[in-house]
């Protein structure tokens, strides 16, 4: 009984109404397994940093008015979906059942070739359980339930709301086509998870200063009661996707921002395999750079392209490439891979199958004809996004002396 009123006690966001307490009451009693920071984690001083960082200290009014939108989004999104993840605990508790079993992480620098490499894998759908946009911001059994519902009906009405998504993604995600293609309902990198806690660097998008950010850059530094707390989120988000698929196949997941929570990674998942992609930095770091600087140009007009705080864009990159390769000692090696850009790129068949390879996978036939047949289609393609070290002030000699181990150990020219 006193574990179950500690639980009650950490559910800062739910004020005192007595509805509210009598529902939360009813999902979480005689479960003693149940933590609250598994059901929701919030890192509440994040929030505060937010407001200080983009209206208070260096104001510009639409990176307030940004601000200001994003919160009041954030927070009705969080109300959302803790209502419904609390009702899981009532409908659907046997999610906690489900076992995560050598699942599979992509991990990158941004804009290393992740996204093209998770979604050829994703064509095996047989072995691979993969998330949705959608499904990352919406995690609860019983909302994708409902949502699979609602498709059912809007397959029989004509698929209206199917062309009220697509319009948004044409809107929303229209600009990135370029850079990132993205969607509701595309294959997706798993860092909507993360970002109800707000410790992600997908908040960088929206903040330009960096430097005051250090447990947003890097979750890794937070206390390891603190990192237990965000990855058991994590652990019980997937859970909570791999019940409402139904399927017994294994976790794919592919994300260039987990390098700065690769220790919690590894500590809560010992038997994860992991592909890690690498590309040459003087690539690496102003494509990023570009990426993050596009979604600036709204709220920050005030930032020019060679600023330092542009810059600290870079900077993330290169210490993603420090960190990973300091951590990757702590990686057995019969459970890590690394693939170059370059060879990804050149021949995608082969490097998926030197993953299924190492990690004794079976590759079924009709998967093999599905991987070349979008392999052909994708080494078609070409990037009309345009990046150089020079537009934003980088200076390949400060990135190599930062990163020469780097250098030396993936042979990299100078």
């Amino acid at each position: 009984m006193n574990q179950y009123k500690l639980i009650m006690a950490e559910i800062p966001v739910l004020g005192s109404d007595h509805t509210t307490s009598n529902f939360c009451t009813l999902a979480l009693q005689n479960r003693a397994d149940i933590s609250m920071h598994s059901i929701f984690f919030i890192h509440f001083k994040t929030i505060g940093d937010i407001l200080k960082l983009n209206i208070f200290s260096r104001f510009h009014w639409k990176r307030a008015l940004t601000t200001i939108v994003f919160l009041v989004l954030y927070l009705l999104l969080v109300l959302l979906v803790l209502f419904f993840r609390l009702l899981d605990e009532i409908l659907f508790p046997a999610y906690r059942k489900v076992q995560i079993k050598e699942p599979l992480f992509i991990i990158s620098n941004p804009r290393s070739g992740t996204t093209f490499l998770h979604r050829l894998l994703c064509l095996d759908e047989e072995k691979w359980i993969y998330t949705k946009l959608y499904e990352t911001i919406l995690p609860s059994v019983t909302l994708l339930k409902l949502i699979d519902l609602l498709a059912i009906v809007d397959n029989r009405i004509g698929k209206p709301m199917r062309r009220f998504f697509e319009f948004l993604d044409r809107k929303i995600f229209g600009g990135w086509k370029d850079i990132h293609p993205m969607g509701f309902n595309k294959s997706e990198e798993d860092e909507g998870f993360y970002v109800f806690s707000t410790l992600t660097a997908g908040l960088f998008l929206l903040v330009p200063f960096l430097a005051d950010l250090p447990l947003v850059r890097f979750p890794d530094k937070m206390s390891q009661k603190n990192i237990d707390r965000y990855m058991r989120n994590y652990e019980n988000s997937l859970k909570r996707i791999m019940f409402a698929k139904g399927s017994n196949a294994i976790y794919l997941s592919k994300n260039v921002l987990s390098t700065g929570r690769l220790h919690g990674l590894i500590n809560t998942f010992p038997d994860a395999h992991i592909v890690y992609l690498i590309r040459h930095p003087y690539k690496s770091v102003p494509s990023l750079t570009s990426m993050f600087k596009a979604a600036w140009s709204f709220h920050s007009p005030d930032i020019p392209d060679d600023s330092e705080l542009t810059r600290g864009l870079g900077q993330l990159a290169i210490d993603f490439y420090k960190y990973f390769d300091s951590m990757r000692d702590k990686i057995p090696s019969s459970k890590m891979l690394t693939i170059r850009y370059e060879d990804l790129v050149e021949d995608p068949v082969s490097s998926v199958e030197n993953i299924y390879s190492t990690f004794n996978y079976t590759m079924e036939e009709d998967f093999k004809v599905r991987l070349k047949q979008n392999s052909t289609r994708s080494k078609n393609y070409k990037s009309t996004h345009d990046y150089t070290l020079e537009k934003f002030g980088f200076k390949k000699d400060d990135i190599f002396n930062q990163l020469q181990h780097v250098f030396e150990r993936f042979n990299f020219e100078r």
